[in-house]
């Protein structure tokens, strides 16, 4: 089963050590790192659901790494979390889609990053109907079908899940290519094709849609 994974840029002095031990203890994947260049060479390497800046005084560049985020069109959530009320203004006029005290409790917290989750989504809820009795789990990443867990496998799982996302709308093969594969992989067009082939065997032919011009789309 897979997890919602989490990319946290925090500073040296490890600050919101509090809040890093409470998302891994609500089942959420954490890695950490301490400036910029390392935060690239993550993201390069690895897919994130969500991003975690911390940002004080001193670490305003990373305004200028959140807008830099947003203009490369990378569509994963953004939080900052600050100690400074006056950062949260800047933290949104950056174009953060949210902004938290350090102070936060625990439970808070974690109800803002689910929000946040679903915001992505579109829904309100943890689960998402394909048909009446074939769901989609967004927190466990996983398929049930007649409540029986279904098996498909990572790739297959992200491209369902970034259909769902852009549900109703068709999505071209490169902007599944970017959303489903790191930066630095290889990914072809014919792998994309196989693991749809995949995932209609799993949840029927007639839910997924293709359009030789413009790509897939979910209709549900």
């Amino acid at each position: 089963m897979s997890r919602i994974r989490i990319l946290v840029l925090e500073s040296n002095d490890l600050s919101i050590s509090r809040i890093i031990k409470n998302l891994e203890n609500n089942n959420f994947i954490v890695d950490i790192c301490i400036n910029n260049d390392k935060f690239l060479e993550k993201i390069y390497k690895n897919l994130y659901d969500l991003y975690i800046f911390n940002i004080d005084e001193t670490l305003n560049n990373r305004f200028q790494l959140i807008k830099m985020l947003n203009s490369y069109q990378d569509l994963t959530m953004k939080m900052v979390i600050t100690s400074i009320q006056s950062i949260v203004k800047l933290s949104y006029l950056s174009g953060c889609d949210e902004c938290v005290i350090k102070t936060i409790n625990e439970t808070e917290i974690i109800l803002r990053i689910k929000t946040l989750i679903r915001r992505q989504f579109r829904v309100y809820t943890d689960t998402i109907y394909l048909t009446k009795n074939i769901e989609y789990e967004i927190f466990n990443k996983r398929v049930l079908i007649n409540k029986k867990d279904i098996f498909l496998g990572k790739k297959a799982t992200l491209i369902l899940e970034y259909l769902l996302k852009f549900r109703g709308s068709f999505v071209s093969t490169d902007s599944l290519e970017k959303g489903v594969y790191p930066a630095n992989s290889d990914s072809k067009n014919g792998v994309i094709r196989f693991y749809i082939h995949q995932l209609r065997q799993v949840i029927g032919d007639n839910l997924i849609v293709s359009h030789r011009t413009y790509g897939y789309k979910i209709d549900i």
